[in-house]
């Protein structure tokens, strides 16, 4: 993967091509950034999605003081997925195995880009292999967000709505399946 080390650079990237910036943050001695270099990053499908999808950019937590305190930033390894002007729309501390990592990096883009109106890239992105991470903890977030695109974009609550229900019973610990709210 070629990360970008300058947020500058990424974000006139980021202008030139449409794609949302991922900003890893990392730190000497990082056992979480490097069992991310040792395992995640080794997957090809993450590779791909993140190539595909992304402006890579790498900055060191420390060094990079500027842009941690833009931020807010603390920790190592953590995932901001930021917009071509470098504002944060997500971000996510810790490490993660590559089926986790991929599900993570849908929620960032959709966080991103919602409010850029790319519904249709959000609904497309999320069902992209969406078998391979069902069983991950971000599942049911993705599954309202996926809906949550659909709903804006056509104004027909009634998918959002089923999706939620179906939650509460396959997934009743999550956050999710607390939202329904509607009275029947």
């Amino acid at each position: 993967m070629n990360w970008l080390k300058n947020l500058e650079q990424a974000k006139e990237e980021s202008l030139k091509s449409h794609k949302p910036i991922l900003l890893q943050f990392e730190m000497d001695g990082c056992g979480g950034c490097k069992k991310l270099e040792a395992t995640t990053y080794k997957d090809q499908k993450v590779i791909e999605e993140m190539n595909e999808w992304f402006v890579l950019l790498k900055l060191d937590l420390i060094k990079d003081r500027e842009v941690r305190k833009m931020l807010g930033a603390y920790w190592t390894p953590a995932m901001y997925f930021l917009d071509q002007n470098g504002n944060s729309y997500y971000h996510f501390n810790g490490y993660l195995p590559a089926d986790e990592f991929r599900a993570m990096l849908r929620i960032g883009i959709a966080e991103t880009i919602m409010p850029r109106g790319r519904y249709d890239d959000i609904i497309k992105i999320i069902d992209k292999d969406i078998d391979d991470i069902v069983n991950t903890s971000f599942y049911p977030k993705l599954l309202v967000a996926r809906e949550t695109a659909r709903y804006i974009k056509i104004k027909d609550n009634s998918q959002l709505r089923k999706t939620l229900k179906e939650i509460q019973k396959t997934h009743p610990q999550s956050t999710e399946a607390k939202m329904y709210f509607w009275d029947e």
